[in-house]
């Protein structure tokens, strides 16, 4: 809950920007609120989401999902994003605030892992902050991910750190969508 103010902000900008066409079915990979996954659900109709994360952390995303009125159009499914399987049958992988709480070796590693999840022209969602590419700013990024270094095993990435490690996954970057407060989505595609 403690993250779910900010994106209770950020989510519906995110959904805003990022229409998904067609009857997709969504992976919320470490969905926490579940909030950025019920945005998309909200401006998409035809989209249904899979919710995965730790089992007591999708009884509060749960309490989001009812409170929208999108149970039908839902699944949760409890795991651990790095030793269990993906979820089959999703055509788009959202990350959202993931990858920058873990070292580089894991980010490519789950991301690796997701890519062969995916369809051909398959989505991978990476919304997240993103350093420049020279990684000293913009400030309030920077001063963020030297926070990250204490509180996680990560740090704010760059687009450029992000492109390369989706790349080598087979992925092509379609476009980077400035949402809000700093934040960012890039969309790639299989």
């Amino acid at each position: 809950l403690s993250l779910a103010g900010r994106a209770m902000n950020v989510a519906p900008i995110l959904a805003e920007k990022l229409p998904l066409s067609g009857d997709k079915t969504i992976l919320d990979v470490g969905a926490g609120s579940g909030l950025y996954s019920i945005a998309l659900l909200e401006k998409n109709e035809g989209c249904k989401a899979i919710l995965w994360d730790g089992a007591e952390v999708l009884k509060v995303a749960d309490q989001f999902v009812r409170q929208a009125g999108l149970a039908s159009r839902v699944k949760n499914i409890s795991g651990d994003m790095f030793a269990d399987p993906v979820p089959m049958g999703v055509d788009v992988v959202l990350l959202s605030n993931i990858l920058h709480d873990w070292d580089e070796p894991e980010c490519i590693r789950l991301i690796n892992k997701l890519v062969q999840a995916l369809p051909k022209n398959g989505l991978l969602l990476v919304h997240d902050v993103f350093l420049n590419d020279e990684l000293d700013g913009p400030l309030e990024i920077a001063l963020y991910s030297a926070a990250l270094f204490s509180l996680t095993e990560g740090r704010a990435y760059s687009k450029k750190e992000y492109q390369a490690w989706l790349n080598e996954a087979g992925m092509t970057l379609v476009k980077v969508i400035p949402t809000l407060a700093h934040c960012g989505v890039m969309v790639f595609s299989k």
